[in-house]
């Protein structure tokens, strides 16, 4: 009898311990099953807002290029232009020639005596680009808009003499030429000459004659303008 007693005690005990171990492993079942939709949500979440950030991104990039892009061709009209200037400026014959714009024409170009600037409202913001001058030119300002105002102004200072030809300055009228070229210097720093690109661009080197210490020499000035 009391081997049979414990015999069931054990059977009974077994059965509880079984069905203990049975709700335990299916316990853990269910937190398996939890952990696993966790990580699926989260990754189907990171998903979905990985996917914003690259949609959003795309839509940002696109007016980025088109900045670069006008970037880029004004870079390339600018260095055009002052390469043009320069190259004037460098001969020592007098002369005008005409410099032809290659640029959109929704661009804006101005020159000073210092820098050659382009600048365009695209559809993504305001473009703004420069390029320092190597020499310093004169455009067209207060005093004068072509090579025959020019003269005029020299002149003015001058007490009437131009310095062309047989017309030769004193070396003392060098000294009031550099002071009005100064002030034009400055006007044009404030107010940029502004061309139109749809017309041919005049860049004109004047050479003057001035008298010196060991005779007569030349100096020269460059001018821009448009007819």
């Amino acid at each position: 009898m009391a081997a049979r007693l414990k015999n069931e005690r054990l059977k009974s005990e077994g059965l509880k311990g079984g069905r203990v171990k049975g709700e335990r492993l299916k316990n853990e079942g269910l937190k398996d099953d939890e952990r696993a939709w966790a990580d699926f949500l989260i990754t189907r979440v990171g998903l979905l807002l990985f996917c914003t950030i690259l949609f959003i991104s795309a839509f940002n990039i696109h007016p980025l290029f088109i900045q670069q892009d006008a970037a880029g061709m004004m870079d390339a009209s600018l260095s055009s232009l002052a390469s043009y200037i320069e190259d004037v400026d460098s001969t020592s014959i007098q002369g005008a020639h005409y410099y032809t714009f290659d640029i959109d024409p929704d661009v804006t170009i101005d020159i000073s005596s210092k820098y050659v600037s382009a600048y365009s409202d695209t559809k993504t913001g305001k473009v703004t680009r420069a390029r320092a001058l190597m020499t310093t030119p004169y455009p067209r300002n207060c005093k004068w808009d072509n090579g025959s105002g020019l003269l005029e102004a020299i002149a003015d200072k001058c007490g009437g003499r131009t310095g062309l030809g047989e017309d030769v300055l004193e070396e003392g009228d060098w000294q009031s030429i550099n002071e009005m070229l100064d002030e034009i210097e400055t006007e044009l720093a404030q107010e940029p000459f502004v061309p139109d690109t749809m017309q041919p661009l005049i860049v004109e080197k004047v050479m003057l004659n001035i008298q010196t210490a060991e005779g007569v020499g030349k100096r020269g000035i460059t001018i821009v303008y448009q007819c």
